[in-house]
Formats: structure tokens, sequence, C-alpha cells
């Protein structure tokens, strides 16, 4: 393209058309990158993860793509990790994705459509049984560093609870009768304990409800595709209420999720 442009043969007329050409090309490109919102799926299996072909999956990384099919619209999907989101979010330097409300972040972001409620529970080991809050007392509860749950639970200084590194720890400590119970997402223990295979250690029909936490797709109020907003309720949806979400749920978290989720 250099030399054509500096060569000595082209008139003034021909450089003027491929200066056209160049522009309005590139002006294409543009807009038709526009037209594509860009949303972040949590880096976090069974989020958002790789597999072992080197491709991301995972639970929101499908949903997205269940919502491009059903509405048409061209989205972007990028892994990122928790603590990146909600900065990236509130400067507008991507359109949004899927989170769980948040009343201190509620005033960057417009919340499109509920995707599911989650429940944050105590679950015990077999012989254990928990039928009221007071039944927690005495108890050794395991909880990963980090997560909150509850008002109330997050706050009791009465409670006895384990602060532990990770999800593979406290199910070794389940298996090794250390703690008599765990607290988290409901979901996340699902998957955590199918994944480590401790399902028949805990009575997971005996468990304790502290609360529930929304799961929500979200945009930037900086977002420039806010107009989508009424599409994108529309598909979320119908996605929830056909089953669509809830069998892609089934892929990644196995069968016992809507148990521990009821």
């Amino acid at each position: 393209m250099l030399n054509l442009l500096f060569s000595k043969n082209v008139t003034v007329k021909k450089l003027w058309t491929v200066i056209f050409f160049v522009v309005a090309t590139s002006h294409v490109h543009a807009s038709d990158g526009k037209e594509c919102l860009e949303f972040h799926v949590i880096d976090n299996a069974p989020i958002g993860y790789t597999n072992l072909d080197n491709e991301s999956v995972g639970v929101h990384w499908e949903y997205l793509i269940a919502l491009e099919e059903e509405t048409g619209l061209c989205i972007n999907k990028k892994r990122l990790p928790y603590l990146r989101i909600w900065e990236s979010i509130k400067f507008g330097k991507h359109d949004g994705g899927i989170m769980f409300k948040s009343d201190s972040r509620s005033n960057y972001v417009i919340k499109v459509g509920l995707i599911r409620t989650v429940k944050t529970v105590v679950i015990p080991v077999n012989g254990i049984d928990i039928n009221e809050y007071n039944d927690l007392y005495g108890l050794r509860i395991g909880k990963v560093r980090g997560t909150h749950l509850n008002t109330q639970f997050d706050q009791d200084n009465n409670l006895n609870i384990l602060a532990l590194n990770h999800y593979n720890q406290a199910t070794k400590m389940i298996k090794l009768a250390r703690i008599d119970a765990i607290a988290g997402s409901a979901l996340v223990l699902s998957y955590q304990f199918n994944k480590y295979n401790a399902l028949d250690n805990v009575n997971y029909k005996n468990q304790l409800t502290l609360g529930e936490k929304e799961q929500w797709l979200q945009l930037s109020k900086k977002s420039k595709h806010l107009d989508k907003i009424p599409l994108l309720k529309k598909a979320i949806d119908k996605l929830r209420q056909d089953g669509t979400f809830n069998r892609i749920m089934d892929k990644y978290y196995g069968e016992y999720w809507r148990a521990i989720n009821h």
C-alpha cells in the first residue's frame, strides 16, 4: 500500500480513490465492532474455565452463547478474574455480564434480567441435625475464606467458624470428621461435593438456609448498548422458563444441585 501511495505513476485522482477506500473500509470494520456487546465471564470453574482441549467453557459461558442465539446479538465473551470485573464495569471498559446483585455497587450498573436465585446454606455431615439457627452453636463449621453468606452468620462471634483456604481442604476435613458442617453457596457446595466425592458424607437434605443471593445479567451504565436491555430481558425470561439455563446447570453441576439449591 505504501509503495502504491508514493509511486510517481499514481495520479492525484487515483491517490484520493485509494485513500477513500481505506477510510471507508476502516469505518465499516469499526461499525461492525461496535455492534458486539463485550461481556465478562468470571474466570472460575465451573462458571468459566479452559477445558482439556484449550477451549473456553463453563456455565456462564454457555448461558451467554444461549443468549446470543436467542437474541441474534453479537456477544463477545472474555474470562476475567472476579476482582477485575467490578472496576472494569464501573468505568465502562466492558458492557457487563452475570454477577450477584450488590447494593454497594448498584449505582453504576443496571440489572437487566434475573438469571436465578442461589441459596446460602449450612450443610451438616451425616449424623448431625440442624433444625434452626441455634443448632449451629457448638458445631465446628468450615467456611472458605472471603465468602460472605449472611450478615448475622458472618458477624456472629459465638459461632465456631474454621476458615479454610479452599474447598478441597474442606471436603477432606469432612471425610476425616474434623468439621461438623460446611457453609457456603448451595451451588458452589453441590459442585465441590460432587467434584471431590463428598456427597455421601453430608446430609444435604437437612441443610439450614441462611439467605438468598440473586444472579443477574447486569450492564454498566456507561455501556453503549443500553437500548438492547428489553431484548436481553425478554430472552433471559424465555431461557429461564423453557429450561435452557437448568439444562446447562445439569451438565456442569450434576444431578444434585437442584436438591441442594431447592
